[in-house]
């Protein structure tokens, strides 16, 4: 649905002594709040015009409540309607009160009304609406407005700090702390001030700032694991960059190598996705993850073309019957098929400790049907599991047969 717009615009606390400090105004106009703008900036509340009513009624309780009020200290608060059929009366009118800002610059992406935060410069800095907004008591309302104000400050003094610094490693650091200020838009031309810095991105502050995590064509799953582990021993690199990386990988593994072959991987990352920030939008859809696209292998299932992945993913294979200390052998037995099956390695795991293996490369074919392993077990084991690595190509998958245990 359309929307229509209606804008508040209030300019913050001017730069003046505590003795000669004024209350938080209201103006008509970007012309009149300009002349008293501070460092501070601008504060915009906007709500849809004409045909919503709510949101103009919205805006203006948050005009008189005195929290808020004191959260945008000495303001200049303008409400300017932005309407959703324009013509150019109403565009006149939406100029004469913002000025050369116009429509702010995400308007086709944000919902209405909504705050909107501009420096004394005119750069956007920050926003507020939806539900984080609508659902918040004055009191709320006024707790984002300052934490937004300070959050401003604290993007400045970082950039003043890293101006005064004639250290180049950290006036570049400062800089690129700038851009992590938690609910603000990056500072203008910060990739210049990077550059002019350090020209050749030794330090890898820009290479972040650019990161995007993608499947390359032609890509082996052992060369795109290696990239996705190096992003996430990445300091630099966001946790929200990082998440979107595990969530790309884990698409990527599902749809090339199904539920069951890529399942380890699945639950591993995404373990690592919901760990990097458990409330994020990613964070909780980890546990989805691992519930809907991770089928797991079990004892007893023994090996078929479906199970054998098209890649040298570890498996996990769960319930195997491997708990008391002892002797046990674990075979491979080839039943029928084509191509019988490559084992790279066989692990014997405890949770998360390997218990026992063997990486020597192995083959089950109608030379040699059978391949069997022998592994000690000194302790019990709470969660048994064997991880198996088969090595068969993606074409050569023609093969089923049997794994069993032995206790000796």
């Amino acid at each position: 649905m359309k929307k229509s717009y209606s804008v508040l615009l209030a300019c913050a606390l001017l730069c003046l002594p505590v003795s000669s400090a004024t209350a938080a105004q209201q103006f008509s106009s970007y012309e009149e709040a300009s002349k008293q703008v501070t460092e501070d900036g601008y504060i915009l509340f906007i709500h849809p015009a004409g045909w919503d009513r709510y949101g103009e009624k919205f805006c203006k309780k948050l005009l008189a409540d005195e929290g808020v009020l004191d959260a945008a200290g000495n303001a200049a608060l303008i409400l300017a309607p932005i309407y959703q059929n324009r013509t150019e009366t109403t565009n006149a009118e939406a100029k004469k009160i913002m000025g050369p800002w116009g429509y702010p610059g995400d308007m086709a992406d944000i919902s209405y009304p909504a705050l909107i935060f501009y420096d004394k410069n005119g750069r956007q800095y920050s926003s507020l609406y939806g539900e984080t907004l609508m659902d918040a008591s004055g009191a709320e309302v006024a707790k984002l407005v300052a934490d937004r104000i300070a959050s401003k400050k604290k993007q400045q003094a970082l950039l003043d700090e890293s101006a005064k610094s004639t250290d180049p490693a950290q006036k570049a650091r400062l800089v690129f702390d700038s851009t992590r200020v938690s609910g603000l838009e990056w500072p203008n031309g910060v990739k210049d001030l990077l550059k002019s810095i350090d020209p050749e991105d030794k330090l890898g502050y820009r290479a972040a700032m650019d990161f995007g995590f993608q499947i390359q064509a032609n890509e082996s799953l052992k060369d795109l694991l290696k990239r996705l582990d190096s992003a996430l021993e990445n300091k630099i690199i966001t946790p929200w960059q990082k998440q979107r990386a595990c969530a790309v990988a884990i698409g990527h593994i599902r749809r090339a190598y199904g539920s069951m072959a890529g399942g380890p991987l699945i639950t591993k990352y995404a373990e690592i996705m919901q760990k990097l920030n458990p409330n994020s939008p990613l964070g909780l859809s980890a546990s989805v993850v691992k519930r809907d696209w991770v089928n797991n292998y079990r004892y007893g299932q023994g090996w078929s073309d479906q199970i054998i992945p098209s890649a040298p993913i570890p498996m996990l294979m769960h319930d195997v019957p491997i708990t008391n200390p002892g002797t046990y052998k674990i075979t491979f037995k080839l039943t029928t098929g084509r191509d019988g099956i490559k084992i790279n390695s066989l692990r014997l795991m405890d949770g998360e400790s390997c218990v026992a293996s063997d990486d020597t490369p192995r083959e089950v074919s109608w030379g040699k049907t059978q391949q069997t392993y022998t592994f000690t077990v000194k302790t019990a084991l709470r969660k048994p599991a064997l991880e198996i690595t088969y090595g068969n190509e993606p074409n050569k998958r023609s093969s089923w047969g049997d794994i069993t245990v032995s206790a000796q």
